[in-house]
């Protein structure tokens, strides 16, 4: 048996608010990739009912290792834009709904400026996030305003 890991509960939970999910253009029409161990591909990839080609890098707090994972978002990201057959993906990031506050505040420790650059040069899409009640969607600025210190 494969073991669990807090992004693979994350995406398996996603996944299934997505297959009913009244979003045609997040809605998931057929899956490429669920795995976040794939090398060819990031840690989701789907096309949507409206033919979108979703690429997804997720990353939970809920690991000893969640520091490392606010910047290992930035080198996942990049990493995807280097792949073939990217030109007309959406790009976006998955995080636990209760993680906005975690990611916000840790974000906030970069320039504004170069954040908002860095979600404009890849370009992430969406900032999804996912919990028990369902997913929900913030914009890469809103991610960095999230947190009110």
């Amino acid at each position: 048996m494969t073991k669990r890991t807090p992004e693979k509960d994350l995406i398996d939970e996603f996944v299934a608010h997505l297959e009913r999910h009244a979003d045609e253009s997040v809605k998931i029409d057929s899956i490429i990739n669920i795995n976040c161990k794939a090398k060819k591909f990031a840690d989701i990839e789907f096309i949507s009912k409206t033919s979108l080609h979703w690429v997804i890098e997720v990353k939970s707090n809920d690991s000893k290792d969640r520091h490392n994972t606010v910047h290992k978002i930035f080198g996942e990201l990049l990493k995807e834009t280097g792949r073939a057959n990217r030109s007309n993906c959406r790009h976006a990031i998955l995080i636990p709904e209760s993680a906005v506050a975690f990611y916000s505040r840790a974000f906030q420790s970069i320039n504004r400026d170069k954040y908002l650059g860095f979600g404009r040069l890849i370009p992430i899409d969406t900032v999804f996030t996912s919990g028990i009640n369902g997913v929900n969607q913030l914009t890469w600025e809103a991610l960095y305003d999230a947190h009110k210190p």
